[in-house]
């Protein structure tokens, strides 16, 4: 599958390969150990109200010297606040977690975008899809960013045999489910936050290699 500019990433529908996003990186330590145990791209925090918000002030030397696939993850940002980062960080992809309108959408570079859906997922899809990267699948959640509960796999599967776009789960995932998570709904990738944490902000060591490596080993379809 090619994106918008040509760049071709892998649509690993039955493969052992697995895109993973570390999401809620707030030091060098714990991005670097991420990029280490091999995962495909971080996710920086750009919502004061989230537990793992990384400020402006932080995040330029941070993003800097993280070398790899870089994702800013915003909640109803205003057109000033995306221009600013636009300007002032080494961004790749814009996760967009909120009620955003396609118009804000179209501010950003094309086919560069994950918009993050909720349940019921059909509504947005057609809408973004010429504009999108991926389309993340989150639970249903009173408070906007990541849930960190699962939902119902299933209709992450139905979604990934109707449409053609990128899916990346999200929810819940954790390196006790993960495997599971992979088995049912074969997603182009995986986002995780808080299953991967001693607290929020600070990532456990043990559970963010434990969850990689399962990421990356091969899985079986669910007989």
């Amino acid at each position: 599958m090619s994106n918008s500019d040509g760049t071709v990433f892998d649509y690993p529908i039955g493969k052992a390969k697995v895109w993973v996003k570390i999401c809620g990186i707030t030091s060098y330590e714990d991005g670097q150990l991420a990029i280490e145990y091999g995962a495909d791209a971080l996710g920086f925090v750009f919502y004061p109200q989230s537990p793992r918000y990384l400020p402006l002030s932080q995040a330029s030397n941070l993003l800097s010297r993280l070398n790899i696939l870089k994702v800013a993850v915003l909640v109803n940002p205003s057109l000033e606040e995306v221009e600013i980062l636009k300007k002032e960080l080494p961004i790749d992809l814009w996760q967009l977690h909120g009620e955003e309108s396609l118009a804000l959408g179209h501010r950003l570079p094309r086919g560069k975008i994950i918009k993050a859906l909720r349940p019921p997922f059909e509504q947005k899809i057609k809408e973004w899809a010429d504009c999108t990267f991926a389309f993340l699948l989150d639970s249903p959640s009173e408070k906007w960013g990541g849930s960190g509960k699962p939902f119902d796999w299933g209709k992450a599967s139905l979604l990934r045999q109707h449409y053609s776009y990128p899916f990346i789960l999200a929810g819940g995932l954790n390196p006790d489910n993960i495997q599971r998570a992979l088995r049912e709904v074969e997603p182009f990738g995986v986002d995780v936050s808080s299953g991967v944490e001693k607290y929020p902000g600070k990532k456990d060591k043990k559970k963010l290699l434990d969850f990689i490596e399962k990421c990356k080993k091969p899985t079986h379809p669910v007989s």
